[in-house]
């Protein structure tokens, strides 16, 4: 069997700070989509910018709920 245990968090953070966070990588989440979505659907010379900025916040919307996350 593992010895794997769930670290236990010390300090409790307040709901509303929790709720924003999670709204805020939602909306972060969707307007990767959007811009992923004119990046390969624009014709114009910077649909590879829009494209790359999608994937990013993308990226930001599952990276920044983990910034706090530490291992024991």
């Amino acid at each position: 069997m593992s010895e794997f245990q769930v670290a236990r968090r010390t300090k409790a953070e307040p709901s509303a700070a929790v709720f924003g966070r999670v709204v805020g990588s939602f909306i972060l989440f969707l307007g990767g989509f959007v811009l992923l979505g004119t990046g390969a659907s624009d014709e114009g010379s910077t649909s590879w910018l829009w494209f790359v900025l999608g994937l990013l916040a993308v990226a930001l919307a599952f990276g920044l709920p983990m910034r706090g996350a530490s291992r024991k």
